[in-house]
């Protein structure tokens, strides 16, 4: 994406705006890159991230699965709990 992309205004609930800012920090995206992700996604799912929604935290399936193996690897006092799905 450029500078040179056409750009346009849009209007978002307040609410709305500050869950996709909180999800652009978490993704480590800028605001803009989140919103065309999202929409990239929206028209074609099996392009780029997946996404969850837990509660009103967004996250992606990568970020998730991390979680879930830094969690196993506390349980079960493992370095790399996910070695068992090989």
């Amino acid at each position: 994406m450029t500078r040179e992309d056409p750009q346009m205004k849009l209007r978002l609930p307040p609410d709305l705006k500050q869950r996709i800012s909180e999800a652009a920090v978490a993704n480590n995206r800028s605001l803009n890159a989140e919103i065309v992700g999202r929409l990239e996604w929206s028209f074609d799912p099996h392009a780029g991230a997946k996404f969850l929604t837990v509660g009103r935290e967004t996250i992606t399936v990568e970020q998730f699965i991390k979680s879930v193996a830094a969690e196993l690897s506390r349980e079960m006092g493992e370095k790399n709990p996910l070695k068992h799905l090989k």
